[in-house]
């Protein structure tokens, strides 16, 4: 289960939506954010290290309508646990957004394959 209290607040943290000007890749779905597109970008301290999140603008949408917060890179598995997805009487809505997060992760998945 996913839950607040389980995650370490970090001690700086700031969050800026920006356009990109180059490709990057989503922390969630692994999906390409390509340039001109929107994303989030997410900084913070934690445990005195420095670390940089971008996420991609379906992903954050998901995260912010579907959950009150998860650890960076863990999005699906908090949708999947906090939602139940592999029930199939329980958010048809929900799943219908996570089946794109997750076809986005494989697709990425297989094209980082084909590169190594």
């Amino acid at each position: 289960m996913c839950d607040c209290n389980d995650y370490e607040a970090p001690a700086v943290y700031h969050e800026v939506i920006r356009q990109a000007n180059k490709g990057h890749r989503c922390g969630e779905c692994r999906g390409s954010i390509k340039p001109g597109h929107h994303y989030w970008e997410n900084r913070g301290l934690w445990d005195s290290q420095w670390s940089t999140h971008k996420t991609c603008g379906s992903c954050h949408v998901v995260a912010n309508n579907l959950l009150n917060c998860y650890s960076f890179g863990d999005l699906m598995e908090c949708i999947d646990n906090e939602l139940g997805l592999g029930d199939r009487d329980r958010g048809s809505d929900a799943r219908i957004a996570v089946a794109g997060m997750f076809r986005r992760r494989r697709h990425a998945e297989q094209t980082l394959a084909g590169r190594g």
